[in-house]
């Protein structure tokens, strides 16, 4: 079964965004994006949050 794609986007300013079907991987790479460039400590509900269909 194929999932929605979903995305999070970072700040404009920023630029960062990233789209994939698994959510997983998504809030992976969003917690490690926010601790290296932006020294935020995010959780997985924080990203879920952010998480839309893409």
């Amino acid at each position: 079964m194929k999932t929605n794609l979903k995305k999070v986007e970072c700040d404009p300013k920023c630029g960062f965004s990233i789209k994939s079907h698994d959510e997983k991987e998504i809030i992976d790479i969003a917690i490690k994006h926010a601790k290296k460039f932006h020294d935020m400590a995010i959780t997985e509900k924080d990203v879920r949050e952010m998480m839309k269909d893409a």
